[in-house]
């Protein structure tokens, strides 16, 4: 792509996905001129979103929607999930791809129907989907508490289902799929000698994205009032107990309300995921059973991403493209069912998708779409905005903080209800719902 000599921020699959794809495309059409490249490079990108409308879709068909074409594409279009990909030409959409193929597959595992060859298959699928989702960029590792949720749920199914000889060919899927990831992190050598890891160089390089305010992206920290490429290492508060005295940057101070954040959402989460196991509360019926743990577990993927971009320091503008999926299609099965979710509270959450969805359009670059342009002989004007000037709200970092702030706030509260709620398995097909709040029966 004539550029210069410059060593990469990505893990190995993540190297594979960009610069390998694009090293193909040129090697078999023959293409030298780099803004050719780039278009064939965005078709690719653009296959991989329709993958991920696909795999939406089938992910709300498990979750036992009526209509999961019309979910899935929801979703999509609110979200305006190619503009992270296909649009911005980043490799995220690809993330996306290996992310909801894993949870898809862990899911489908969970199966009664299934043998026991047939449901470790499909935990074989998800483990390698997600060594490939956390060797595609090193953000993905904010993922790893739900999938470490997941897999822990996942092997006390089997342990109930198939007793030691489910633990055993589980325990074989995981040492396979270690194996499988030290084989794919290893396929390039790194300057420095972390076991020729390419994961651990590139998260031991970092970004630099946290030594910064906000950078491009939104948190509470845009809230200070400071330049939001300015440095987020130095006090903005000094904390005294008597003599002793220290200042916290915004850089402290996210990690631990961050480290709080999670620590709360985990206990939480492991408590309502124990209960709901050992009681099978689950099973509400068979129309429901037992989409109530996945939705939970896709609320809780949703919330980490959530959080880590606003109450940590120097977040990028596409931090939320994984997480957001997520949010969604959790708050609408919530809606659907009445859990908690009005449709007040649900046109909320939509207008907070479509605001982010706004404001990652308006980031991307005119330039990008500039080259695009020329290859097809289309003129635009430099310099013209993406989005129509009346959308000029979605386009300010302090207005995207202040509405995902709000968003934050409202679901720890769903998610602090949902911990507390008890779902007694009835005698009958009649579904009862009880909290301190209300009793209802349908």
């Amino acid at each position: 792509m004539d550029c210069p000599p410059k060593v990469p921020n990505y893990p190995s699959i993540g190297i594979l996905a960009s610069g390998g794809v694009i090293a193909a495309i040129k090697s078999l059409l023959g293409i030298s001129e780099k803004t050719e490249a780039i278009y064939y490079f965005r078709f690719y990108l653009a296959f991989v979103d329709a993958l991920n409308f696909l795999l939406l879709t089938y992910l709300a068909r498990i979750l036992k929607f009526k209509r999961p074409v019309i979910i899935g594409f929801s979703i999509t279009l609110v979200l305006f999930l190619w503009a992270a990909g296909s649009l911005w030409g980043q490799i995220d959409n690809v993330g996306l791809l290996f992310c909801l193929l894993a949870t898809i597959a862990f899911f489908q595992s969970w199966s009664e129907k299934n043998t026991l060859l047939k449901n470790i298959l499909w935990f074989l699928l998800g483990m390698f989907s997600l060594v490939l989702f956390i060797l595609t960029k090193q953000l993905f590792i904010f993922s790893l508490p739900f999938f470490a949720l997941v897999i822990l749920t996942t092997g006390y199914k089997f342990q109930q289902r198939y007793q030691t000889k489910g633990l055993i060919w589980l325990g074989a899927t995981l040492l396979l799929s270690l194996g499988f990831f030290l084989y794919l992190d290893s396929l390039f050598a790194v300057p420095l000698r972390l076991i020729q890891s390419s994961f651990l160089f590139v998260l031991k390089s970092g970004s630099g994205h946290g030594d910064k305010i906000s950078g491009n992206g939104f948190n509470i920290w845009i809230f200070l009032g400071l330049e939001p490429r300015a440095s987020s290492r130095v006090p903005f508060m000094d904390l005294q107990l008597g003599s002793w005295k220290k200042g916290i940057s915004p850089y402290q101070a996210g990690l631990l309300l961050y480290a709080g954040f999670m620590g709360f959402l985990l206990c939480t989460g492991l408590i309502k995921i124990w209960q709901i196991l050992r009681t099978k509360t689950e099973a509400i019926s068979p129309k429901h059973n037992p989409t109530y743990l996945m939705v939970l577990l896709c609320l809780f993927h949703g919330l980490s991403y959530l959080g880590f971009n606003i109450l940590l320091s120097g977040t990028h503008q596409r931090y939320l493209y994984i997480g957001y999926p997520f949010i969604l299609i959790s708050i609408i099965w919530l809606y659907y069912q009445d859990f908690l979710i009005s449709r007040r509270a649900l046109l909320a959450s939509l207008f907070a998708a479509f605001a982010y969805a706004c404001f990652l359009y308006s980031q991307v670059s005119n330039a990008y779409v500039v080259q695009a342009q020329q290859y097809l002989g289309f003129q635009q004007p430099p310099n013209v905005p993406l989005l129509p000037k009346f959308f000029f709200i979605f386009e300010r970092h302090q207005f995207l903080g202040a509405v995902h702030l709000f968003l934050l706030v409202f679901l720890v509260d769903i998610w602090q209800q949902l911990s507390k709620r008890q779902i007694m398995l009835p005698s009958s097909d009649n579904i009862v719902i009880s909290n301190k709040y209300d009793a209802r029966e349908k």
